[in-house]
């Protein structure tokens, strides 16, 4: 029986330590907690700062405060200003109000309850403790503490102080002030440090980079520097806005942009990412490399219609080689739309390529289109606009075989019958032009060839009347075959 009581005690007092210790951590992490609201209308800005569960602070004022050189004493505020501060916590209510009078004397009132009470020494000493929270916790003198602080201890003194503030409303202040002043390379890498620690808004975060762009970007370390506070940010449309002002206003080198590629990788914004891109592509001489990590980039790019934006805008850049060309290819296979890849493709035909850049293109619509429509378009400028080897008439052929529909395969055999070709391409054509199933379109293609074939070798004609063979209408096969005599 005792052993049975002695249990159940020791149970009870586990469940006793488990709930003051859950109540403990819970008011711990709620009094870390802090929220601040401002609001400012003519002149009169009113702050309410809430930390954890039952601890606020309201604070109204209007006018330049001036404070104690120790920050716990209101010395002046300007004439027609004022100051109220009212806090409560668990039940108890204390207020002070603070005014110049006529000849500008400070007037302070203080209350505990809705009882006013002497302001000395009680509503001193409370001042005095309230008010170095308050002062971190809202801007009230904040160019006043930071110009007293610089003046003391240089940047690292306002740095010091911005990180025991726990509003990022606040910090941003207080780091914007500190970046009026004339800072060396040092004092702005120590800012970014802790816009990229210390501040957890990215709205903040982004604006503070943003609009230091041209003083944080001057060199290596800063623009270094620069980079990594951007990678804290989480938010994909404050990240792609830094760094699209981070490619516009610096010089980034080879090694920066592959950093600044590796941290693209959090955005999951296909929208953002492109624009990122995009904006390098428009901001700056693409190299081998570069282009090498854009293309690398640009395949982790789910959306299509993102995917080929880039792609094309990339294809715009000047003197492009072959391997870049290739590289484009080679990312255009994870593209899934035939539309999309046609206007990758097309895009490319708008340049002269060589022999093995064409092979690669028309291995791209032979494996990785389905539309014969798509695949026709893409064929027939191909034909239009490039000199064809005759390693690229056999990739032609190759795709065209894989084409399913007669109609499309007849409007491609018609371009391409305005090509120049030699005999051993012609006979590759004729080859190809068996796989139409339609007596008509078989029969316009192989008419759309006659004339050049009438003056070229036998081998050629006998591949003709080979091909003229397939057709099982008399009438097409008889126009067919008289095309050639």
């Amino acid at each position: 029986m005792q052993q049975l009581v002695r249990f159940f005690l020791l149970a009870f007092f586990k469940v006793i330590l488990l709930v003051v210790w859950t109540s403990a951590t819970e008011s711990h992490a709620q009094s870390k907690r802090t929220s601040v609201n401002v609001n400012t209308n003519n002149g009169k800005t009113t702050i309410s700062i809430k930390e954890g569960r039952g601890n606020n602070f309201y604070l109204e004022f209007e006018g330049e405060i001036t404070l104690s050189d120790d920050d716990k004493d209101i010395v002046a505020i300007s004439r027609g200003g004022y100051l109220e501060i009212k806090k409560s916590a668990f039940g108890s209510r204390r207020r002070i109000l603070m005014e110049p009078d006529d000849s500008g004397r400070l007037v302070k009132k203080y209350y505990v309850g809705g009882s006013q009470q002497s302001f000395e020494p009680e509503g001193k000493r409370w001042l005095g403790e309230i008010l170095p929270e308050i002062l971190r916790s809202s801007t009230i003198a904040a160019k006043q503490r930071v110009d007293r602080m610089y003046r003391k201890g240089g940047a690292n003194a306002v740095l010091r102080e911005v990180e025991l503030i726990r509003s990022d409303y606040v910090k941003s202040a207080y780091l914007k002030l500190l970046l009026r002043k004339d800072l060396s390379n040092n004092d702005l890498i120590g800012v970014m440090r802790v816009v990229g620690e210390d501040v957890e808004s990215d709205h903040h975060q982004a604006e503070i980079l943003k609009s230091n762009a041209k003083a944080f970007l001057v060199n290596n370390a800063t623009t270094d520097a620069y980079i990594r506070a951007a990678e804290s940010i989480n938010s994909d449309h404050h990240m792609a806005s830094v760094l699209k002002q981070l490619v516009k206003d610096a010089e980034v080198s080879e090694s920066q942009l592959e950093s600044l590629f590796e941290i693209m990788d959090k955005i999951n914004s296909d929208h953002h990412k492109a624009e990122v891109l995009l904006t390098v592509l428009k901001s700056r001489a693409m190299t081998d490399n570069s282009i090498a990590l854009l293309v690398k980039e640009s395949k982790s790019i789910n959306s299509d219609h993102h995917q080929a934006r880039v792609l094309k805008a990339a294809l715009k850049s000047p003197g492009l080689s072959s391997k870049e060309y290739n590289s484009f290819l080679h990312s255009a296979r994870n593209i899934g739309s035939d539309h999309h890849i046609a206007s990758v493709c097309t895009e490319m035909l708008n340049d002269k390529l060589d022999a093995s850049e064409l092979n690669a293109l028309m291995e791209l619509v032979r494996n990785n289109m389905t539309s014969d429509h798509h695949q026709a378009a893409i064929l027939i400028k191909a034909s239009r606009n490039q000199d064809l080897s005759k390693e690229n008439i056999m990739g032609m052929n190759s795709a065209l075989r894989s084409m399913s529909s007669d109609h499309h395969k007849a409007e491609v055999f018609k371009q391409l019958s305005t090509k120049d070709l030699n005999d051993q391409q012609m006979i590759s054509v004729f080859e190809a032009i068996k796989t139409i199933n339609s007596d008509y379109h078989k029969t316009s293609s192989l008419l759309a060839f006659s004339g050049a074939a009438r003056d070229m070798g036998d081998a050629v004609k006998d591949a003709y009347r080979e091909t003229c063979g397939g057709i099982n209408s008399e009438s097409h096969y008889g126009r067919a075959i008289r095309a050639i005599q």
